[in-house]
């Protein structure tokens, strides 16, 4: 039985597809977008409604969040010790780019996302709030931690992805390769793009790794 890459779509389904015309490049995008909606994002929407469920949706939208950077580069995976900057490109860039600097940014990585995904825990000064009137990102008095609103937070990865789609959807749109890389490494695919990664420093891109967060046969 083929994995399953999304709740609608397998391997196969992108294996069959020739990406000759748009009508294909389009049934690629939608295979992205369900895979995204059903294996996080209204899993994410559920979690919101509960009270006290902010760091599990931060956590959330942190695997996201690199997962988009990774889509972006055609990586298959955050190369070593490039976490911190895949992090800090995503969030100054884009929508985030309106709401992080490098230095929130990084404290964003160092605090939250490590902090939560290694110890379950905002580190530091850094807090985890929600609520309407508050920023999305807020320095802490000190300057050494950030107060972030998990509720504008998601909407705007939310936004982030919606943009990127319908980019995505563009024919001249220069994210493709990268899109079709990253997906055919999740799909178990070789291809020339992958030693194209390979040539460019991402030794990640060797070979396929059963951890990868991308195909799962449920």
């Amino acid at each position: 039985m083929a994995m399953r890459i999304s709740r609608k779509y397998t391997v196969d389904d992108w294996k069959a597809l020739t990406f000759k015309d748009e009508a294909e490049w389009g049934k690629a995008v939608e295979m992205f977008v369900d895979r995204l909606r059903t294996r996080y994002l209204e899993h994410i929407e559920a979690l919101l409604e509960r009270p006290t469920s902010g760091f599990a949706v931060l956590s959330l939208d942190c695997v996201l969040i690199e997962t988009l950077q990774q889509f972006h580069t055609g990586a298959r995976k955050t190369p070593e010790r490039k976490g911190a900057q895949y992090f800090s490109d995503f969030l100054t860039s884009g929508l985030f780019g309106n709401y992080f600097d490098k230095n929130s940014a990084k404290l964003f990585y160092e605090t939250i996302r490590c902090g939560l995904l290694h110890q379950s825990e905002a580190e530091g000064n850094s807090r985890v709030k929600r609520g309407n009137g508050r920023p999305l990102v807020a320095y802490t008095d000190d300057h050494k931690g950030v107060i972030v609103n998990v509720t504008s937070f998601h909407e705007l990865v939310s936004n982030t992805i919606d943009a990127y789609t319908q980019e995505l959807r563009k024919p001249r749109s220069e994210l493709r390769k990268a899109f079709r890389t990253k997906m055919n490494f999740i799909c178990r695919v070789e291809s020339k793009d992958a030693e194209d990664v390979n040539a460019n420093g991402d030794t990640s891109a060797q070979k396929p790794e059963n951890r990868e967060v991308a195909a799962e046969s449920s």
